[in-house]
């Protein structure tokens, strides 16, 4: 009589890994990024994890637009910040009054309240797009020349894409803020302690720049850098937060103070 044959043991290494839900993705990454972006490294290439941000980046950043420009107060603000550059142009002679009255008649029949909700709508799109095939790009070459350390770009754009929901996050703190308070720069930054916020003076931009969400931001994206390059932390967010420096600096000091906000 035959022995029956023993059953097979079952092998640990073979058990199914489980995979985190595009969902809680997005939820988790706020929490436990580092469990985020290991599941994104060893998970197959996924475009939902960039493309679904971006989505959401531009819905509610398109909303936030158009809360925000049908504030009566808001659209005063941005009048007189109008007017103010116009005025220093011509202090500066390098506009005639005539010519800046021309402007200002312009600006008023060209820039009202229904045009600037349009130009927020599609700003806040292309802006989410650029923003996250930017950043994916940056920690590529991060990657590459400074931790020498090739990773694929489109699992850099994934990690890009699921940190923008910090950024998200961000913008609805942040137009909450300005509905409340009626100030057209009144995100979480230290702006809030300028009394008359002005786009056009270097150290205003800069208070705007040190923004809560976006030292938040910085430190999601470096954790998404060190997982994919399998580096320490502290050495991701190093260059990371190096580059944002230096980001932040070039967009104050070359008068595109509303990039770096």
């Amino acid at each position: 009589m035959e022995e029956p044959l023993p059953s097979p043991t079952p092998d640990p290494e073979a058990a199914p890994v489980i995979r985190m839900s595009f969902f809680a993705r997005l939820l988790n990454v706020f929490a436990v990024p580092g469990d985020v972006f290991e599941d994104v490294k060893t998970a197959p290439k996924s475009t939902a994890n960039w493309l679904g941000p971006v989505v959401i980046s531009a819905v509610v950043g398109g909303l936030a637009a158009i809360i925000m420009f049908s504030q009566p107060a808001i659209q005063q603000q941005i009048k007189e910040q109008q007017t103010k550059a116009i005025e220093k142009q011509v202090e500066a002679k390098k506009m005639t009054r005539e010519q800046a009255d021309q402007a200002i008649a312009i600006t008023e029949k060209f820039m009202g309240p229904t045009m600037m909700k349009i130009f927020g709508v599609g700003g806040s799109l292309v802006f989410s797009v650029v923003r996250v095939f930017w950043w994916g790009f940056v920690l590529y070459l991060i990657s590459q020349w400074f931790l020498k350390i090739r990773i694929p770009y489109p699992k850099a754009l994934e990690v890009a894409g699921l940190s923008l929901m910090i950024s998200v996050l961000g913008m609805i703190v942040g137009i909450l803020l300005v509905v409340n308070l009626g100030k057209m720069f009144a995100g979480p930054s230290l702006a809030l302690a300028v009394e008359n916020f002005d786009l056009q003076r270097k150290s205003h931009v800069a208070l705007g720049a040190a923004n809560v969400f976006s030292f938040w931001f910085v430190g999601v994206i470096s954790v998404g850098l060190a997982k994919l390059a399998a580096v320490p932390l502290i050495r991701a967010l190093f260059l990371v937060f190096g580059y944002w420096v230096l980001q932040e600096f070039f967009f104050i000091i070359t008068g595109l103070g509303q990039f770096a906000l």
